[in-house]
C-alpha cells in the first residue's frame, strides 16, 4: 500500500521534504539507537545505588545526542545548501545526497560507539589519545594482532549499521508520508512534537552536571566512576563556586600542594651536569632482551626451564616493577631512568637517553632487532633516535613466535661477524607473548587454549581461562628462544664478558582483578616484570627487595664508568651501589600511563592523574591491590613524598 502511494504522488512527496521534519524523525530514530549502544556501558556500575542509577541514566540521555550532533549538523547544513541553491520542489536526487550524508555520518557515530565499547570492555579505557596514537603511527595496529574472524566481524558490524541506517532513513520518509495534509492523511497518522524531547534532553543535560558538580564537591566517588564510563564525557564542577557560598571541595585539602607541583612546560636540561666518564680498560659488551606483555609470575621450572636456570647463575630481582602499564613507558624508563612522564618532552625534543650516548661515544657495535617496529612506539625518535637505520632490524612478517626465531638466527649470526676487537651492544624486543599469545604446535604445555582468538567475540569470564593458557604456552615459546641466545653466549665464551639484561617491557592481566590485558590499571599482573641482570665477576643472588625499571640505566651507566651521581640523569638507583651496602634504599615506585601515574609503596597504591586535580581518576589501594577503608590516611601519610614526586618530574627542565 505504501509503495504505491509513495509511487503514485511523488512530486506531493518531495514537496513534502522541503520541510526538514523527515530528518528529525530520522534522527529522532538514531538517537535511540545510540541511547541503546550505551547501555553496555553500564554493566560495571552499582546501580543500586540511587543516585548513581539516576546520574548515569540522565547522562547517557544527554550524551546520546550530544554523539549524534556532528552527524545532525552536517546533514542540515547539506539540507539547507541545497535548498538554497535549488528553488521549487526537493527533487529525488537531492533526496538521495542529504540522505547519504545522514547515513554515512550516522553510522559512523555508530561505530564509533561501538569501537569504544569493544575497547572499553576489553581494557577498561576509551578512544583516547593512546589509542589514537595506536591508529596513527606506522606500526601500530599491526602491534594489536589481529585474525580473519576478528577482521570479517567488524566488516558485517559496519555493513549492519549502514544497513539499519539507511532502513531509518526510509521509515522517515513513511512518517513524513502519514503526516501529510488532512484531505489525503490516513486513518491512523503519527504526530510527535520534538520540542518536548528537545525540553526532556535539556533537562537530563542540567540535571546530569548538576549531579555530577555536587558529587565532587562532596567527593562522592560512586558518581564520579560512573562518570568515567560515559565517553568524552566532559565534567562540570562547582569548586570556585562552591568556595563562595562557604563549601570546601574535600579533594582540596589533599590536592593544593600538588597543583603547583605538576608537570610543566620547558625545555629539557639532561643530564643536570655534564658526565664525568672513566671508561673501563676492558669494556663490558651487553645483550638486552625484552619480551613483551611477560609478568613475573611465569618465571617457573613449569613454563621457563631455561631462562629460570640462567637466573640462577645471575642476579634475580623479584620483585621488579616496570615503568609503565604499557610499552611505550615501559621502555622508555629502562634506558632512561626517567618517571614516564616525561616521555613527552623527550619524544618531542628527540632527545636520547644518556645510556645510548655513552655506549655510542665508547665505540660500541650495534646491531638492534624487533619483531614489532621500531616506529610503534616512537623507539625510533626517542631511545634509538641516534642510532643509523642500518643497524636497526625489523622483522614483522607472518605470527609473533615466527618472527622471534628468524630474529633470534639474524642475532646470532651478527656476534658471528662482529668485530671482536670493539665491545657489541645487541637489543631485541620479542613478541612471542603478546596477544594474540602465539606459538608453534611443539611449545604447548597447557590445554585446552582459545583456538579463535576474536576479540570482537570473546567472552571475558568464559574464555579468560583459554586465553591464559595461550599465553603460557606463548611464554614457553619465549623461554626457547632465550635458550638459543643463552647457549650461543656459554658456547662462544661471551658470558665472561657481557653484561646480559632480561625482563618485560610491562605484565598483563587475565581478570584477575577485573581487566584484561594491560594499559588499564596499576595491578601487579600489569606492572611486575622479571629482572635478571648478569655480570661478569657477581655473584648469583636472589633479591627481594623493591626495584624498579628506572634503577636500570643507573646500574648500566656505573658499570661503563659513569662516576656522576644517578640524579644528575635519572629517578632511579644504582643497584650495585644499593647491594654492596647490604641494602636497598628503595621504599617506593613510580609507574605511568598515557596521562596518569601511580605511586608504588610497599603499604599502598595510589593512582594520581598527572595534573592532580581530578579526583575521579585516583585510587588508593593497598600494595596487593586491595581496597582501603580510609584513603585519607594515605595521603596524610604521603604528602611530602607526593609533593618531591611531582617536583621531580620537572627536575631535568631549563
Amino acid at each position: 500500500m505504501y509503495s504505491k502511494k509513495l509511487s503514485a504522488e511523488p512530486v506531493e512527496i518531495m514537496m513534502m521534504m522541503q520541510s526538514p521534519r523527515f530528518l528529525y524523525h530520522y534522527f529522532f530514530l538514531s538517537y535511540l539507537l545510540v541511547v541503546g549502544l550505551c547501555f553496555p556501558y553500564t554493566r560495571e556500575l552499582p546501580l543500586n545505588d540511587w543516585p548513581t542509577a539516576f546520574f548515569t541514566m540522565t547522562a547517557y540521555l544527554s550524551y546520546a545526542f550530544m554523539y549524534l550532533l556532528p552527524a545532525l549538523f552536517m546533514t542540515i547544513i547539506t539540507y539547507w545548501i541545497l535548498s538554497f541553491k535549488y528553488s521549487g520542489s526537493f527533487s529525488r536526487a537531492r533526496i538521495i545526497i542529504v540522505g547519504t550524508v545522514a547515513v554515512i555520518s550516522a553510522t559512523l557515530t555508530d561505530l564509533f560507539l561501538l569501537t569504544d565499547q569493544t575497547i572499553f570492555r576489553l581494557f577498561g579505557f576509551h578512544l583516547n589519545g593512546f589509542v589514537w596514537n595506536l591508529v596513527t603511527t606506522p606500526g601500530g595496529i599491526e602491534s594489536m594482532g589481529n585474525s580473519q574472524s576478528t577482521e570479517l566481524f567488524f566488516t558485517l558490524m559496519i555493513a549492519g549499521l549502514f544497513c539499519l541506517q539507511i532502513i531509518f532513513f526510509g521509515m522517515a520518509q513513511w512518517f513524513v508520508q502519514y503526516n501529510r495534509p488532512a484531505k489525503i492523511k490516513p486513518q491512523y497518522p503519527f504526530k510527535f512534537q520534538y520540542r518536548y524531547v528537545l525540553l526532556l534532553w535539556v533537562a537530563c543535560t542540567v540535571t546530569e552536571r548538576l549531579t555530577y558538580g555536587i558529587s565532587d564537591i562532596n567527593a562522592y566517588t560512586p558518581v564520579l566512576n560512573a562518570a568515567q564510563t560515559v565517553p568524552v564525557y566532559m565534567p562540570t564542577t562547582f569548586a570556585k563556586l562552591g568556595a563562595r557560598l562557604g563549601f570546601e571541595a574535600k579533594r582540596n585539602a589533599h590536592f593544593k600542594a600538588l597543583d603547583s607541583a605538576g608537570l610543566k612546560n620547558s625545555g629539557l636540561q639532561y643530564p643536570l651536569k655534564p658526565l664525568e666518564i672513566q671508561a673501563p680498560q676492558k669494556p663490558y659488551n651487553i645483550i638486552w632482551l625484552v619480551a613483551e606483555s611477560w609478568r613475573w609470575d611465569t618465571l617457573t621450572p613449569e613454563i621457563m626451564p631455561y631462562t629460570t636456570a640462567f637466573a640462577k647463575t645471575a642476579r634475580r630481582y623479584e620483585t621488579h616493577y616496570s615503568g609503565g602499564n604499557g610499552t611505550r613507558i615501559g621502555m622508555f624508563t629502562q634506558f632512561y631512568g626517567l618517571y614516564g612522564p616525561t616521555w613527552f618532552k623527550f619524544l618531542n625534543e628527540r632527545r636520547s637517553p644518556v645510556l645510548m650516548d655513552v655506549l655510542q661515544s665508547q665505540n660500541y657495535q650495534f646491531q638492534l632487532f624487533t619483531s614489532a617496529k621500531f616506529s610503534y612506539p616512537e623507539f625510533d625518535k626517542t631511545i634509538f633516535v641516534n642510532i643509523p637505520s642500518e643497524f636497526m632490524h625489523e622483522y614483522h612478517e607472518k605470527t609473533g613466535w615466527e618472527r622471534d626465531r628468524k630474529n633470534v638466527s639474524d642475532l646470532i649470526e651478527s656476534l658471528k661477524i662482529r668485530d671482536p676487537n670493539r665491545p657489541f651492544m645487541r637489543f631485541m624486543f620479542f613478541e612471542s607473548p603478546h596477544a594474540h599469545y602465539y606459538f608453534p604446535e611443539e611449545s604447548v604445555i597447557r590445554r585446552p587454549y582459545l583456538d579463535d582468538f576474536n576479540y570482537a567475540t570473546l567472552s571475558l569470564e568464559q574464555d579468560m581461562p583459554l586465553v591464559f593458557n595461550r599465553y603460557v604456552n606463548s611464554v614457553h615459546h619465549l623461554d626457547s628462544q632465550f635458550q638459543r641466545i643463552f647457549e650461543f653466549l656459554n658456547n662462544e665464551h661471551l658470558l665472561e664478558n657481557t653484561i646480559v639484561i632480561v625482563t618485560g617491557d610491562h605484565g598483563e592481566e587475565f581478570m584477575e582483578k577485573g581487566r584484561w590485558g594491560h594499559n588499564s590499571t596499576f595491578v601487579d599482573e600489569q606492572i611486575r616484570v622479571p629482572f635478571i641482570l648478569k655480570i661478569p665477576g657477581q655473584a648469583p643472588a636472589l633479591i627481594d627487595d623493591m626495584t624498579s625499571h628506572l634503577d636500570i640505566a643507573p646500574t648500566i651507566l656505573s658499570l661503563l664508568g659513569v662516576k656522576n651521581s644517578p640524579a644528575d640523569f635519572s629517578h632511579g638507583e644504582n643497584l650495585l651501589d644499593a647491594s654492596q651496602q647490604g641494602l636497598h634504599t628503595r621504599t617506593y615506585t613510580i609507574v605511568a600511563d598515557w596521562d596518569r601515574m601511580a605511586y608504588i609503596g610497599k603499604d599502598y597504591k595510589a593512582v594520581l592523574p598527572l595534573n592532580a586535580t581530578a579526583l575521579a581518576s585516583t585510587l588508593v589501594t593497598t600494595a596487593d591491590d586491595k581496597p582501603v577503608k580510609d584513603p585519607d590516611l594515605f595521603f596524610q601519610n604521603h604528602q611530602t613524598e607526593l609533593i618531591q614526586i611531582f617536583r621531580d618530574l620537572n627536575r631535568f627542565n631549563k
